[in-house]
């Protein structure tokens, strides 16, 4: 008996063991799914800041444009610590259909609205440096958040994006993605969203410091391209469907 107690101890962890394996890979499914775990969160959660009522704010809300507002909403969104942590859960990729699945909520099912927030939501860069003949450089803003949250949103973006993705990633590949993705969905063309990535990628070597011609930032158009162009017949389409596409000259 004393030795039945010896062995069936170390069958009752591992069962124990066992049974917590199935019951993690199930919260992480139905999380990463879009389905809320046992701890309530899913990828749909309230991107609303909890503030305090202001008239000032009210008035002000009043008179900013909807695509403002909404930019706002995305930018919100990604930079929640929900959103940080059901990325860890759920790895990268399905980090990038969240941010344009919620686009596509706030956008109310506007997908060429809903890809150009997803633009929004990504953009890497706060600002660049022109060249400039004669003045040297100059500073152009591309967003104009606050310090904190243009950080906090930044940490959470996305960068394991491609198997050759380096150490520091590839967050910079999404406004690239989604930048294409919009062009081509917004021109019904292909070749426009081509010509205009063509055109970005030459002038930054051209005028932007530090900027080169990049074929990974034109792979990311690419696939961008593809994507936007091919929601015009299937709508239901997301970007992890193309972000790991052959990359085709």
């Amino acid at each position: 008996m004393k030795d039945l107690m010896l062995f069936s101890s170390p069958m009752r962890t591992l069962f124990a063991l066992g049974t917590l394996l199935i019951l993690f890979q199930g919260v992480s499914v139905a999380q990463c799914d879009g389905k809320p775990g046992p701890d309530g969160l899913s990828w749909d959660f309230d991107e609303g800041e909890k503030e305090t009522f202001s008239l000032f704010r009210f008035i002000g809300n009043a008179f900013t444009p909807d695509l403002v507002k909404e930019t706002r909403q995305i930018r919100v969104y990604v930079r929640d610590l929900r959103f940080g942590v059901l990325m860890k859960r759920c790895g990268d990729m399905r980090t990038v259909d969240a941010i344009y699945l919620k686009a596509l909520k706030i956008a109310d099912h506007n997908i060429a609205r809903a890809l150009f927030l997803s633009l929004m939501g990504t953009l890497e860069h706060r600002d660049v440096d022109l060249k400039i003949p004669i003045l040297g450089s100059l500073g152009v803003p591309l967003t104009f958040e606050e310090d904190s949250l243009f950080n906090a949103r930044f940490g959470n973006l996305p960068s394991r994006l491609y198997v050759d993705s380096p150490r520091e990633g590839d967050r910079d590949k999404l406004q690239h993605f989604f930048g294409s993705a919009y062009l081509a969905y917004a021109s019904e063309s292909r070749d426009v969203a081509r010509s205009t990535g063509n055109l970005v990628e030459w002038g930054e070597a051209q005028f932007v410091v530090g900027g080169v011609d990049d074929a990974r930032d034109r792979r990311a158009n690419k696939h961008g391209e593809r994507f936007g162009h091919d929601l015009l017949t299937v709508k239901n389409l997301l970007p992890s469907d193309y972000l790991n596409l052959p990359f085709e000259e």
